[in-house]
């Protein structure tokens, strides 16, 4: 199979290429317009296009909306646009402003930030546009730097890094080992079109998270309460009835230490 790889250089792309070994690399598609974005898979045309390039954070997508407009909607809708599957990862931002406290599944959503405003209509019309789309709603992200390429901030290196860090007791919220976001993703691929929570469950609180791994690696670090926060508390069994199964948060932590030697 001929697969097409956006931000092949970003943090979760460029694990995905190391995974993948024979995938195709695509250029920036940064600023690019409808007809540049659809003449390059009419030029590569692959059998499946992953597609990781998005703009991420939060608050620079609340400063710049119409920069987060046109990468998080319009690049992975004319993507879904060309007919050829297309894997797509979305966010557990959805969830952001939900009503209950969770876990989440996919029907519940109400986000409560513009990336995730953006990222939820990105899934509505990339569906609507190619019904065999596969939106992957995934969890924040954690590794260890990766040899020459850019690390962005994650909660095992914060938590390695940091003197003191703040975390809530009440928020409940999944973090997911990269590298086997990675590694699922040839399942991914084989998914039905629709939209999947996408990573790793867990039953602990952010803080009680922090405070297993500052145990684990005998961190001396400082973990402070960071007040109420609201849950991102995902429900993943759709995904895992298709046979995509994650470790959970606490088992994918112990794993990513073992693949690192972490422990002294």
């Amino acid at each position: 199979m001929k697969i097409l790889v956006t931000g092949p250089n970003g943090f979760v792309g460029a694990r995905i290429m190391s995974e993948l070994g024979d995938a195709i690399p695509a250029p920036s598609l940064r600023g690019a317009d409808e007809d540049t974005t659809k003449r390059l898979v009419d030029t590569v045309r692959p059998d499946c296009i992953i597609h990781t390039a998005a703009i991420s954070d939060i608050q620079t997508c609340e400063q710049n909306a119409d920069a987060s407009y046109h990468a998080n909607v319009r690049i992975p809708v004319w993507l879904a646009e060309t007919g050829v599957k297309t894997v797509i990862f979305s966010t557990d931002q959805v969830y952001s402003g939900c009503d209950s406290d969770g876990p989440y599944t996919e029907e519940e959503v109400k986000p409560a930030n513009l990336y995730a405003r953006h990222k939820l209509e990105m899934e509505q019309r990339a569906l609507e546009a190619c019904p065999d789309t596969v939106l992957l709603r995934a969890t924040w992200m954690y590794d260890m730097p990766m040899y020459g390429y850019p690390n962005r901030g994650n909660f095992l290196c914060n938590m390695l890094l940091k003197p003191e860090i703040a975390f809530s007791s009440t928020q409940h919220r999944a973090v997911t080992y990269v590298r086997e976001v990675a590694a699922q993703i040839r399942n991914a691929v084989l998914l039905p079109g629709g939209i999947y929570n996408y990573g790793s469950e867990n039953d602990l609180t952010m803080m009680e998270t922090a405070c297993l791994l500052k145990k684990e690696l005998a961190l001396r670090i400082d973990i402070r309460d960071a007040g109420p926060r609201h849950n991102l508390w995902m429900d993943c069994s759709k995904a895992r009835n298709h046979g995509v199964d994650f470790h959970n948060t606490v088992d994918g932590l112990r794993q990513c230490i073992n693949d690192y030697n972490l422990k002294y």
